[in-house]
């Protein structure tokens, strides 16, 4: 029954290949990121370099999405995805051979982020543009919602074991175990058949490319209207999960391993929100779908900003998790089926840059308001901002409130 309704995209075999894959390699990742910030913050006891390494991550995203969507417009993607994959292991490997000689810098970890912000521009798109070749159309919503499950349900696992370990084998464990995860999608690469990058008939150059894709994405109203509150989002997402380890020590005192259950907490809502969204085949209107997702999300942050208690703050981040999943799942299965195969990857670069690349950068700015009025009323003041100006785009803009809903698109 499960099979035929909540992960009817997994009857498909290359589907369930990649989505294994990315979920292993993705629980690594967060790993990593995990023993990241907490090294960073180890090393500085600073809101400020919490909130650069999110500008180190997000700004080559800004920078060199929509370039990376031109070049997986009109390049063999599986090469992309080989290469890009491949430069994920050898960062992990340093920053955990680094460490375990002793010669681990803040700039080392900086700039990892910098090149990781890099090369996501060019393996985001890939990933994205690559689902509607693995399941048939019909079931192309189920298997965006389990790809988003990957990257907001892989919560539940990658920070708290890396919360966990932290303690037994220190961050340059955590290093070396992103380093395996990483391995082990590169392997899946070669497992799929991901169909070569149709060829133009009529040749243009990249730059032409990328700047079609941005005008596109701006003169159509439905893919503006999506982005712009994709992008409210996003900005004011981040930042909550980038102060956690200010929440975790100084605020809550539940050190490392409480750590790994705040950032835990979310994911375990993602997975019951993106089950739960994966179940439905019958889709409410988009107005009506994004406007109570943005607000759930941004009331559940802002209550965990005033909680002091640690079983509360748990709970209202794993009601954060579940709508911030259910969010994105709708806004990426929304772009899928408005967009073309021949613009799909510079449209869902736009996804990448803004929900991957926006969202580290507003960091920063979050980061030097918190370093004067502190964190809790930071991550309220985000929760705030999101329920606000979703509201205003989804009254204003005509093309989403006409929007039709997934199934009628």
């Amino acid at each position: 029954m499960l099979l035929n309704t909540t992960f009817r995209a997994f009857r498909h075999r290359d589907y369930l290949i990649y989505w294994l894959g990315l979920f292993l390699g993705h629980t690594g990742t967060l790993v990593q990121t995990t023993a990241q910030t907490w090294l960073i913050f180890q090393l500085t006891h600073s809101t400020f370099y919490l909130g650069l390494e999110g500008l180190c991550l997000g700004l080559p995203r800004v920078l060199f999405s929509a370039f990376g969507g031109a070049v997986v417009d009109r390049t063999d993607r599986k090469t992309i995805f080989v290469l890009t994959q491949s430069a994920f292991v050898l960062m992990a490997l340093f920053l955990g051979v680094m460490h375990h000689f002793e010669l681990i810098q803040v700039w080392h970890l900086l700039m990892v982020s910098a090149c990781t912000g890099f090369l996501v521009s060019f393996e985001q798109p890939v990933r994205q543009s690559i689902l509607h070749h693995l399941v048939p159309r019909e079931d192309l919503p189920n298997a965006v919602t389990l790809y988003q499950m990957v990257f907001n349900g892989s919560m539940l696992f990658g920070p708290s074991i890396g919360g966990l370990l932290i303690p037994i084998i220190d961050t340059k464990g955590c290093f070396f175990l992103s380093t395996i995860g990483n391995l082990l999608v590169l392997v899946t690469i070669f497992l799929i058949h991901i169909s070569p990058t149709e060829t133009k008939a009529e040749k243009t150059s990249i730059t032409r490319d990328m700047v079609e894709g941005l005008k596109l994405a701006w003169n159509t109203p439905i893919f503006l209207a999506l982005l712009t509150v994709l992008a409210v989002v996003s900005f004011c997402t981040k930042p909550y999960t980038q102060f956690m380890p200010v929440f975790a020590q100084t605020i809550l005192h539940v050190g490392a391993p409480g750590l790994g259950m705040l950032l835990m907490a979310p994911g375990a809502g993602a997975i019951l929100g993106g089950l739960t969204l994966a179940s439905v085949r019958n889709f409410p209107k988009p107005a009506r779908l994004l406007l109570v997702l943005a607000s759930g999300f941004g009331v559940s942050i802002s209550l965990f900003a005033t909680s002091r208690s640690f079983p509360l703050s748990l709970v209202f981040l794993f009601i954060a998790g579940g709508f911030q999943t259910t969010f994105l799942s709708s806004v990426a299965t929304l772009l899928q089926f408005h967009t073309s195969e021949q613009n799909r990857g510079r449209i869902m670069s736009m996804f990448g840059l803004i929900n991957r690349g926006l969202g580290p950068m507003g960091s920063f700015p979050f980061g030097l308001i918190a370093t004067w009025i502190g964190a809790p009323w930071t991550v309220a003041i985000c929760g705030m901002l999101t329920i606000s100006l979703v509201g205003y785009v989804v009254n204003y803009r005509t093309a989403l409130r006409n929007a039709k809903a997934v199934g009628e698109a």
